[in-house]
């Protein structure tokens, strides 16, 4: 029966390095590490005792952290948990969900003591303390979002500066040139919600550089938004505007295109319509929305596909970026200018 030292002669490494590879207690490069677990796998070498602590025997979990807050948005909570749910059991994992307020505690529990193969970060702020520790986990970790510190761990996202962009130049091009932005998730603006931050920055630039105007809605708590006050503000003017860019929930969206009806302003027509970091697909709409949605089912492939390759190939995941370009689910919602 081999031995750990027959391993560590296999390797062309020392005994120790084996022993820091399997325990996980130190830091091992990703080529060192496939050398050692190939020469594992070659000789057959067991571990006597506690073996399932080893890190070289898999226990077909991956820990999936995602804070429950009492505004989460439960359409887009539950498809990426789904979805991660599902890639991860097609390819023979399954997921331990982390929702406690210790994140960071909690992912270096499950991963030091080797009950977790590989974690996956969800609801990702842009100072996020669990991807800048992902470091201390010994475990790879995959981040959907991305956080200004993330050199510890993998990055996959939409790439919401683009979809900035994207979203001023499609009303642009519509002739609407007088655009308001509404939104009903400050609290996502105050905690750093990445992907918000990313999106309004990069649409509030580029809409200057094309000389739109856009006017922001006002801010209000969670569950007291105004429909009525916020189309009589902002429609019942003598410069109102011809376009919306939305951020808001179905339920939001729905009172506003209601109250706008009731006013007799008609969609496409004399409103466009465009929602952005949306997912429509998990919510009732009362009418189609053009939309530039978040991609659960894209991302949470992606997320996992990493993340199975660096546990089970040994890959080099750290640091990692891969952006998704945006695509826009065309509903009639927008419309040239004097059309519809």
């Amino acid at each position: 029966m081999a031995g750990i030292k027959d391993v560590a002669r296999a390797a062309g490494v020392s005994v120790s390095t084996v022993s820091y590879v399997l325990s996980g207690k130190r830091s091992i490069s990703a080529k060192t590490t496939g050398k050692v677990m190939a020469a594992v796998e070659k000789l057959g070498y067991t571990p006597d005792a506690s073996a399932r602590k080893m890190r070289g025997v898999r226990n077909q979990i991956i820990a999936l952290s995602a804070p429950i807050r009492g505004d989460i948005n439960q359409a887009k909570y539950n498809a990426y948990f789904l979805h991660t749910a599902w890639q991860a059991k097609d390819r023979g994992y399954d997921v331990l969900l982390l929702t406690g307020e210790d994140a960071v505690g909690d992912l270096r529990r499950v991963t030091q003591s080797n009950l977790v193969d590989g974690v996956v970060l969800l609801d990702i702020e842009e100072h996020d303390d669990r991807a800048a520790e992902a470091g201390s986990y010994s475990k790879p970790c995959v981040a959907i979002g991305l956080p200004s510190e993330h050199s510890e761990c993998a990055c996959v996202d939409i790439d919401f500066a683009l979809a900035g962009r994207q979203a001023a130049d499609c009303l642009y091009g519509k002739g609407r040139r007088n655009v308001v932005f509404l939104r009903d998730n400050e609290s996502d603006y105050e905690r750093g919600s990445g992907y918000v931050l990313l999106f309004r920055e990069s649409l509030m630039a580029h809409a200057e550089e094309l000389g739109m105007r856009i006017v922001e809605s006002s801010k209000h708590a969670f569950g007291q938004f105004d429909a009525a006050d916020f189309v009589r503000n902002v429609f019942c003017t003598g410069d109102r505007p011809t376009a919306i860019i939305n951020q808001a929930s179905a339920n939001v969206l729905n009172q506003v295109l209601q109250e706008m009806q009731a006013v007799g302003l008609s969609v496409p027509g004399d409103v466009s319509v465009l929602s952005c970091g949306t997912y429509f697909e998990g919510e009732l709409m009362t009418q189609p929305i053009t939309e530039m949605p978040v991609m659960p089912q894209e991302l949470c492939s992606k997320a996992v596909g990493l993340l199975v390759d660096a546990i089970e190939r040994y890959v080099d995941i750290k640091g990692v970026v891969e952006l998704s370009k945006p695509v826009m689910r065309c509903r009639g919602s927008v419309a040239e200018v004097g059309v519809g």
